[in-house]
Parts: structure tokens; sequence; C-alpha cells
């Protein structure tokens, strides 16, 4: 369960990285859409594996939750603007706007993946 859930989240980190920036680099496109949308589906299968890992084994920090919730909802967030922006046929401004907060949501999202990893690796430390 646990590996499984570890797995989840580094495919969503690689998905995400992927779309984040090849978006950004080549401007946002229909295959940038679908593999931002497969790491937010990694991403909620991951968060649902240590859901119930940390209900069976011990609660995790309540800072990693709070920050668990607040990236997945930042990255739902996110992939709504981009499927906006894709639809739109002037979307401009829409892809402006994606690309503004783009950095900024990708960037909690890593803080809360690693404070997962740090918290993680804190338990399997105090148990040796």
């Amino acid at each position: 369960m646990l590996k499984i859930g570890i797995l989840y989240m580094s495919l969503a980190l690689l998905f995400y990285t992927y779309a984040v920036f090849s978006g950004r680099r080549e401007g946002l496109h229909a295959k940038h859409l679908i593999v931002f949308g497969i790491g937010l589906l990694f991403d909620y299968l991951g968060t649902s594996e240590m859901s119930v890992y940390a209900r069976l084994y011990g609660k995790a920090p309540e800072w990693h939750n709070l920050t668990g919730f607040l990236s997945l909802a930042g990255m739902g967030f996110h992939f709504l603007l981009a499927l906006t922006a894709a639809l739109a046929r002037r979307a401009e401004r829409v892809n402006r706007t994606f690309h503004r907060v783009s950095l900024t949501i990708y960037t909690l999202w890593c803080i809360a993946f690693a404070s997962g990893a740090l918290a993680g690796m804190g338990r399997v430390m105090a148990r040796h």
C-alpha cells in the first residue's frame, strides 16, 4: 500500500513537471492538458493510498495534511484553468494567467510532496 502510494505520487511529480515546464516553453497545447490530467489522477490516487496508510498506521503530521490538501486542490484548480485555456478559442488572456499561477501552484505541490517524503523518512528513522 505504501509502495503503491509512493509510486503514484512519483508519477504525479513526473507528469506535473513535464506539463508545467513543457507548457511554459511551448505554449499550452492539448497534449499538456492530457499529461496534466494524468498527473492529477495519479496525485488523487496517491493521496488516497497515503490516507488509507495513515489511518492504518498512524496519522501524518497536521502540517503535511494541510499542505497536501491545499496542493491537490491547487492542482485541481490549475487543471480547470488549463482546460479553460485550451477550450477558449481566444485563450491568450487565460494562457497568461495560467502561466502566471503555474509555477506558484507547482512549487506548493512540490513542497507538499517533499514534506510527505520527509515525514515518512522521519518515521522510518524513528523506528530504527
